[in-house]
């Protein structure tokens, strides 16, 4: 009788195995909820950047007070555009 309510090695090793396995699997999901969102964010601020960069007028003026837009149409404003032939 008393040797029925003592436990093995053999269930000991079966116990903490299987705990093992599932703080591994928690945590493995913790980490890749986390590389998610940190891919999230890197996709997001690269795509924030790339609009911004695409709509902004690149306007520079010389010593003469020209300015020349730098969209393919060269000049200054006060004469018009000359094209770039």
């Amino acid at each position: 009788m008393e040797n029925e309510k003592k436990p093995t090695w053999d269930g000991v090793e079966k116990y903490f195995a299987t705990e093992v396995v599932e703080q591994s699997k928690r945590t493995a999901k913790r980490w890749f909820i986390a590389w998610i969102i940190t891919f999230a964010a890197l996709i997001g601020t690269n795509l924030c950047w790339i609009y911004q960069y695409s709509s902004y007028d690149y306007v520079s003026q010389d010593g003469e007070g020209i300015n020349n837009i730098n969209t393919g149409d060269q000049g200054d404003l006060q004469n018009g555009a000359e094209g770039q032939d």
